[in-house]
């Protein structure tokens, strides 16, 4: 999905049609797997060609972000998934978000197979007669869903259609009690598929993984198997899209088995930081030549506090955003020094703080620690360049 987005961004910011050579050459990656990937997004309309054979960006992206009412993010979480289970039960899989009254594919992964039953990315369909469709409806209020069904279309697809809307409140209540939804050729003669719902941190349904295959293909027993996969697999999206750990390749490396930075649903937790550099030498510590070190604080609780600032802005946040810092220092008599610092990044409107001296640090060219939690909802840690 990453290189898949790197190829987007390439052909977006040519101005111009490029060719396979020149993406490739843009993304860095090889022709083969490049001409693949630019296989695929043709068939899905995320790109076409021109005239001369060049790719540009395709219609779909453009229906996409006027239609899908879901969340990149949550695509790039589960798609590693949809390959998984595609591949295990060599079916398609998709992640469907809701957009107003119908569902829309928002990512499809395709195994390797002549018949497949799959429908284009951002192509929409019915919620009254498909899986996906079904566990939308079915998660709604009862009065919220009978006002749906008041309003809302029945329109008879197959003879499996459920139009009568007693029956599908009755069909309903069941998928919001059993937590799965089945389409039993209810859209599509031939066609059956089974959907979980994706749920974000405060319990609401944001998303659906379907299976869908051919009847013949997927009887009572697969399907078992599939839900049970398929559940497997959303609460692990579930859980990436509330917590994300992250270590940055341009900081020191941690000392132990520990992130710099960790989201967990709006909040973001700072690990112990230090002045040290990449190279493992510290900012703000020189060593005289009778071997004594010298640590300057001012010098160390600035570059701390900037490397707090870069790394919250990974995640869209800022140092405004910090409502808890721990300050370990190792010498006690910093402290004035360290609050003169301090003014310069917070004033009385910022972070709970509390600072004590320690007996020690772990490397003796460190006089100061500092961990902190910022608050920004909506947060998400941006991935490495």
């Amino acid at each position: 999905m990453t290189r898949a987005f790197a190829i987007l961004r390439a052909i977006a910011g040519a101005g111009r049609d490029l060719s396979a050579t020149e993406v490739a050459r843009a993304v860095g990656s090889n022709m083969a797997t490049v001409h693949r990937f630019l296989l695929t997004l043709e068939g899905e309309g995320a790109v076409a060609r021109g005239r001369k054979g060049g790719f540009h960006l395709g219609p779909a992206l453009a229906d996409l972000g006027a239609r899908v009412e879901g969340d990149v993010l949550l695509v790039n979480a589960a798609h590693p998934h949809l390959e998984a289970l595609a591949d295990e039960f060599r079916e398609a899989v998709h992640c469907v978000a809701r957009s107003g009254n119908q569902a829309i594919n928002a990512a499809v992964a395709r195994p390797d197979r002549s018949l497949v039953i799959s429908h284009p990315v951002g192509e929409p369909f019915p919620l009254h007669c498909t899986s996906a469709g079904k566990l939308f409806i079915a998660s709604m209020s009862e009065s919220h869903r009978a006002s749906f069904l008041a309003n809302a279309e029945l329109r008879r697809y197959t003879p499996g259609t459920i139009v009568d809307p007693g029956q599908l409140m009755a069909e309903l209540g069941r998928i919001a009690k059993q937590g799965y939804a089945v389409d039993n050729e209810e859209w599509e003669e031939g066609l059956r598929s089974i959907a979980l719902p994706l749920h974000n941190m405060r319990g609401q349904v944001v998303a659906a993984i379907a299976l869908s295959a051919p009847s013949s293909r997927l009887g009572d027993e697969q399907l078992a198997k599939a839900r049970s996969a398929i559940a497997g697999s959303v609460t692990q999206i579930e859980r990436s899209l509330s917590i994300e750990s992250r270590v940055f390749p341009s900081r020191a490396k941690p000392r132990g088995n520990f992130p710099h930075l960790k989201r967990v649903a709006d909040f973001l937790f700072i690990s112990g930081t230090s002045a040290r550099r990449p190279d493992d030498s510290f900012e703000g510590a020189t060593v005289g030549e009778d071997g004594r070190v010298v640590i300057d604080i001012e010098r160390q609780a600035r570059f701390i506090f900037d490397a707090i600032r870069d790394m919250l802005a990974t995640a869209g946040a800022s140092l405004a955003d910090i409502v808890d810092i721990q300050v370990h220092l190792l010498d006690m008599a910093d402290y004035e020094t360290f609050n003169r610092v301090y003014a310069d990044y917070f004033g009385f409107e910022g972070p709970a703080r509390n600072t004590v001296a320690v007996k020690e640090l772990p490397h003796p060219h460190q006089g100061i620690m500092i961990t902190a939690i910022a608050f920004k909802p909506g947060s998400h840690i941006a991935p490495d360049e």
